[in-house]
C-alpha cells in the first residue's frame, strides 16, 4: 500500500508518494490551485513508479483550512482514508509545546523528519512564507522554537508599508554590501535570513547540545543554503518524510493495541 503524503503550506503544496519508508516522488504546486494539484495525483503516482498505485491512502498536514477541506472532500469522494497530522498528534517525539493543539502540524512533521534522519538532538529550519526554527532535545522531545517573517513576506511587506521601497523578488546577491536600493533589499533578505537561522540555531544549541545537526527545508532552503556558514543539510522533502513517519508511528501503535 502506497501513502500519499501532502504538506499544504501558505504558498505551495508538496505532494509525495511514500513507500517503504521513503518519498519516491514529489510534486510542488501553488496552494491556491488545489483542483489542478489534486488532478495531478495519478501522474505523481505514475512518476513514482510505485506498485499498486491504485491502492493508496492519504496523510497530510495543513496551515490553510480551505485547502485542507478541499483535500478531505476529494479523499472522501475517492474513498481514500485520510490521516491528518496536527500539533497534538502522537509522534515518536514527546511534545513539550505549551498548547500542542495550537502547534502547526507542518512544524511537528518537519521535526519528526529531522529526528528520523539525524536522531536527537536536532534543529530544523523551515524557510518559506515564514521562517521557523525548531529544536528537538537529546531526550527526543519537541521543544518548540522561533517564528519570523520569510523572504517573500518581507518583500511584500516592505513594498506595502513603505513609500519609497520597491517590490522585489528573491535574488541571490554576490556581495554582502548592496550598491543600490534593490540590491540592498536582496542582501538584507538573503544574508539576513541566513544570519537569523545561524543565530537561532546557535542559541538553541546552547540548550540542546552543541553537536545538534541543522536540517534546512522549505522553498527558500536552496537559496539560503549558499549563505549559511554553519554546517547544515538541505532536505527538501523533510516534512513529507516526517508525515510518513508519523503515519507509520500511529498505525503501528494501533496494530499493537489490537
Amino acid at each position: 500500500m502506497t501513502l500519499l503524503v501532502v504538506d499544504i503550506g501558505n504558498t505551495t503544496t508538496k505532494v509525495g508518494a511514500w513507500e517503504a519508508g521513503a518519498v519516491r516522488a514529489v510534486s510542488v504546486s501553488p496552494t491556491r490551485e488545489v483542483a489542478t494539484l489534486i488532478a495531478g495525483v495519478s501522474q505523481l503516482m505514475a512518476a513514482a513508479d510505485v506498485a499498486g498505485a491504485s491502492d493508496f491512502q492519504v496523510a497530510l498536514c495543513s496551515v490553510v483550512p480551505a485547502a485542507e477541506r478541499a483535500w478531505l472532500e476529494w479523499a472522501e469522494q475517492e474513498g481514500r482514508g485520510v490521516f491528518v497530522v496536527r500539533g497534538d498528534t502522537p509522534t515518536p517525539l514527546v511534545n513539550r509545546y505549551r498548547v500542542p493543539a495550537r502547534l502547526g502540524g507542518d512544524r511537528l512533521g518537519a521535526a519528526v523528519g529531522a529526528f528520523r534522519r539525524f536522531g536527537a538532538p536536532a534543529i530544523v529550519a523551515s524557510l518559506g512564507t515564514v521562517v521557523v526554527v525548531d529544536a528537538v532535545s537529546p531526550a527526543r522531545e519537541f521543544l518548540g522554537g522561533a517564528i519570523w517573517v520569510g523572504m517573500a513576506t518581507g518583500f511584500a511587506t516592505l513594498a506595502e508599508r513603505t513609500a519609497a521601497l520597491p517590490q522585489v523578488s528573491a535574488e541571490a546577491p554576490s556581495t554582502p554590501i548592496g550598491a543600490d536600493t534593490e540590491s540592498c533589499i536582496h542582501v538584507g533578505a538573503s544574508y539576513g535570513t541566513a544570519a537569523l537561522v545561524e543565530g537561532l540555531a546557535a542559541r538553541m544549541r546552547e540548550v540542546v547540545g552543541e553537536g545538534a545537526p541543522l536540517a534546512v527545508t522549505g522553498g527558500d532552503a536552496e537559496l539560503i543554503s549558499f549563505y549559511l556558514k554553519a554546517e547544515h543539510q538541505v532536505v527538501p522533502a523533510l516534512t513529507l518524510e516526517g508525515i510518513g513517519s508519523v503515519w507509520e508511528h500511529n498505525h503501528r501503535k494501533a496494530d499493537e493495541d489490537r
